[in-house]
């Protein structure tokens, strides 16, 4: 009995000792444990403070590198408008220097083309209607009302299309035939059917320059004496057609053996085409081309309608001497 209550005792004192060790255990694991989260959360906090400390600087970074693409987008800018004002300031002043010499050479040539004027009309006759029809060139006259409009028309196309609004010189033909002379290996004459009236009745064949301002002179006082039918009727009364015709009246008998008054439409067109180049357009294959083109003008600018042209394109308008 003895012996089995030591037992007794020595378990539980080995009891209380494991018990004692096993709290002794938990402790140093629980302080260990606490020791660790300390650390963990001390780590974190440093973390979070690094974090927060680059963020910071981060954003010092970004503003001073916005602040520098600010200051050097400002600093190109004025770079660049001062460029453009150099720039302007240079071109304004070529600008005034070129208006300064355009200006002298037009006074210059003011001053030249009005001496030389007076010196080309000095000693022309007076321009009056007698004057144009004592002129005439052709041996069958017609008057204007014998004249089909469709002829009158045609040749207005062809030759001066601005003939019913210019007073005798078309300032805008000039200019661009000068400019086209002067650009192109081709030259235009520039001449109105009233400057022309001028070199067929009253000038010259001479290209010369006098002879172009006396027919601009005389074009001009023309207008004031005559209607620009009157003008008309004595153009086409005196053009030269080919094969020794002179005047519209003349040419419908060659070339059709017709009064000039019954021509139709492909006639006109074609009578036309013929004065462009009398020598060229007096054979029928080249005539009945440029008759295409005189009626190509004629619809462009409206005399014609499309039937009217179509018709006139698919009529073989032959030469009197093609049907005999």
């Amino acid at each position: 009995m003895a012996e089995n209550n030591v037992n007794k005792i020595r378990r539980r004192k080995v009891s209380s000792t494991n018990l004692k060790n096993t709290n002794n255990n938990k402790k140093i694991v629980n302080n260990t444990n606490n020791r660790n989260n300390n650390t963990k959360k001390r780590d974190f906090n440093s973390n979070n403070k690094k974090i927060a400390k680059n963020k910071r600087i981060s954003s010092a970074e970004e503003a001073r590198r916005r602040q520098e693409e600010q200051e050097q987008f400002e600093l190109e800018r004025e770079i660049y408008y001062r460029k453009k004002k150099i720039k302007r300031k240079k071109r304004m002043a070529l600008i005034k220097r070129l208006a300064a010499v355009i200006l002298v050479l037009v006074v210059v040539g003011g001053v030249f083309f009005s001496g030389f004027f007076v010196y080309a009309v000095h000693g022309s006759p007076k321009v009056t209607k007698e004057l144009i029809y004592d002129s005439y060139i052709s041996s069958e006259v017609v008057s204007a009302d014998k004249i089909p409009d469709d002829l009158k028309y045609a040749i207005v196309a062809m030759e001066d299309r601005r003939f019913y609004k210019h007073n005798g010189v078309d300032i805008k033909s000039l200019v661009r035939a000068a400019l086209n002379n002067l650009v192109t290996s081709s030259t235009q004459g520039g001449s109105t059917i009233d400057m022309q009236v001028s070199k067929n009745l009253l000038t010259s064949e001479d290209k010369t320059y006098k002879r172009k301002v006396l027919d601009m002179y005389n074009a001009l006082q023309m207008n004031k004496v005559m209607t620009k039918d009157e003008i008309l009727s004595a153009y086409l009364n005196n053009i030269y057609l080919g094969k020794s015709a002179y005047g519209v009246a003349k040419g419908s008998k060659v070339y059709f053996n017709k009064d000039v008054s019954e021509l139709n439409l492909a006639q006109c067109a074609m009578l036309a085409g013929i004065t462009n180049n009398p020598y060229r357009f007096n054979q029928h294959d080249q005539a009945k081309a440029r008759q295409i083109q005189v009626l190509n003008d004629m619809l462009e600018q409206g005399y014609i309608s499309k039937d009217e042209y179509q018709e006139a394109v698919d009529d073989p308008t032959l030469f009197a001497s093609e049907i005999d």
